[in-house]
């Protein structure tokens, strides 16, 4: 069981890490490349878009053929992929390239958590998922960090080398360690009807909201993603053999409530950085370094608490965890609010803390409740699930934050606005988490 841990703790590290790595660098991409801000923001559109795209035919995918195949394609695809980078030469390419990255992770990503609850005893599996989401937080905290280091010693181009490497063991590592393939549904097979209505459906929405703000024509492309999603439920819901079995989000409340809570609680605590570091740096003064510094507060406590909080939600009710997670989550955010207010650092690193032990008490029993509600032959699907909500809830946070910060008030300062705005966000992502204590306390786990 150790060895397919380890593994898997590497490919969960993998996404967080390649997302957030390049952010440093845009700069000097841009000075390169001759590009805009336009061109960086679908550099990282992309890779999130291919993603999610990506995650459902995925999870089918390796419960047809095998989820170690469909792991080892995935992992070596993005290992080429990343060696392919350090020779760019436009950000078109650049791009392109990200988007087949996006499509690899997602097959990663989707594929790793069904081996993980499939490879793990069910009294383990909190244990396990604590690990995971340990590593996804180190992955979201050192990717600035590593990637700024790199791209100042070292140029841009030296990420994609470190990302390479991370590939190649992860690779002998899945080689060494993975010897079942875990096929559950051999005869079965993916319409390509319901394929294309759903990279339509949520490739749609997905722009739709992520350029809500920008451009006029995003309320039509959100508009034509729900009809293609609505027609999807509808073809789904009458197919022996569905790509997205919908009819397990009617029969099994306790796995739709928890998917529901997971991309509340996403929606609500992915922007907050975002947030915090725009008013730490504009408002109170702090340079980048010292704001990053700050930041880490969090992540921190969520790299050190959650797999503790994951082993305890083995002994105890895992509901509870998520729950009392959401509320911490909720209070944390809206104390922030508060020290946004005040200008209260003492109030805001206190909140940062709060929030990290709610996110590290909230992530891995839910993860564990939504893998651990489904028999075998859907853990492809709940694992799909678990990352397509969470990608869902990232962008729905990064929309609610443009839409705020789009939001002026005769007679202010930009300044002014930023501080009011910022202020504003917390409260709204304070509140979804309180909301989100429902869902997350309606479900019970599969024995």
């Amino acid at each position: 069981m150790k060895s397919v841990l380890y593994t898997m703790m590497i490919a969960a590290f993998l996404n967080p890490f390649v997302s957030s790595s390049l952010t440093m660098s845009f700069p000097d991409m841009m000075q390169e490349f001759g590009a805009t801000t336009n061109d960086m923001a679908w550099v990282v559109e992309s890779f999130l878009l291919c993603c999610t795209v990506a995650v459902i035919p995925a999870g089918k995918l390796a419960d047809i053929y095998g989820k170690r195949k469909l792991f080892y394609i995935g992992s070596i695809v993005f290992t080429m992929i990343s060696g392919f980078m350090c020779f760019v030469d436009s950000v078109e390419m650049l791009t392109v390239y990200r988007a087949l990255q996006g499509i690899a992770l997602g097959v990663v990503y989707t594929t790793s958590m069904s081996i993980l609850t499939l490879s793990v005893p069910l009294e383990r599996r909190g244990y396990a998922f604590g690990m995971i989401g340990g590593m996804v937080y180190l992955g979201l905290s050192l990717g600035p960090a590593v990637g700024g280091f790199l791209n100042y010693y070292y140029s841009w181009r030296s990420i994609f080398v470190f990302t390479t490497l991370l590939g190649v063991v992860a690779n002998v590592m899945a080689f060494r360690s993975l010897h079942e393939e875990w096929v559950h549904t051999p005869d079965s097979s993916i319409s390509t009807r319901s394929l294309l209505l759903y990279a339509l459906g949520i490739s749609a929405v997905m722009i739709g909201i992520t350029e809500w703000v920008r451009f006029w024509w995003s309320v039509y492309a959100f508009v034509v993603g729900l009809v293609a999603l609505s027609v999807l439920g509808y073809v789904e819901w009458h197919s022996k053999d569905p790509l997205i079995p919908v009819r397990i989000f009617v029969s099994n409340l306790g796995f739709t409530m928890s998917s529901v809570a997971a991309m509340m609680n996403f929606s609500a605590t992915f922007g907050v950085g975002f947030v915090l570091s725009l008013f730490l740096q504009m408002i109170m003064g702090f340079d980048s370094r010292m704001t990053g510094l700050i930041l880490c507060i969090q992540t921190g406590i969520m790299v050190f608490l959650a797999p503790r909080m994951g082993a305890l939600s083995d002994r105890y009710n895992p509901s509870q965890f998520a729950r009392w997670g959401m509320v911490l989550i909720g209070l944390g955010l809206l104390s922030m609010a508060y020290g946004t207010f005040t200008e209260s650092m003492a109030i805001i690193m206190i909140s940062l803390a709060i929030v990290g032990i709610g996110v590290s008490c909230f992530a891995p029993p839910n993860n564990n409740l939504i893998m651990s509600s489904v028999p075998k032959t859907y853990i492809g699907f709940a694992s799909s699930t678990i990352s397509t909500v969470r990608l869902l809830g990232q962008t729905l946070s990064m929309a609610l934050i443009g839409i705020i910060l789009a939001y002026t008030i005769e007679g202010r300062t930009a300044l002014q606005m930023m501080e009011y705005n910022s202020i504003v966000a917390l409260l709204v992502f304070g509140v979804i988490c309180l909301v989100g204590t429902i869902p997350a306390g309606m479900r019970n786990m599969r024995k």
